[in-house]
């Protein structure tokens, strides 16, 4: 998950970025299986901002708060934020509901 953290702290916030990191979150489950679930709404949610914005510009100030908030997500989860079971289902659903803009 770190790995996955550091990495995504070094990107720019190109389309290709969530392509990437959607790419990479669904290979992470694999190994680390008891993180499945989150790997796999966090790729969802990169996976649909690519969607939105396929073939449309992105402009810098969109790519920079959907970085921002996908890195904020992925933090919580890869520092121990949610390490608790109630806390855990929280951040699940956060993610659940909310959409990269």
């Amino acid at each position: 998950m770190n790995e996955l953290l550091n990495w995504l702290q070094q990107q720019k916030g190109s389309l290709r970025t969530y392509v990437e990191f959607q790419d990479r979150a669904l290979a992470l489950r694999a190994d680390a299986p008891e993180q499945a679930a989150l790997l796999r709404l966090l790729a969802d949610l990169a996976g649909r901002f690519v969607e939105a914005y396929d073939r449309q510009p992105l402009s810098a100030e969109i790519a920079a708060r959907a970085l921002d908030q996908l890195t904020d997500f992925l933090g919580k989860a890869a520092n121990g934020s949610a390490a608790d079971p109630a806390g855990r289902i929280a951040l699940l659903n956060e993610i659940g509901a909310s959409e990269l803009a």
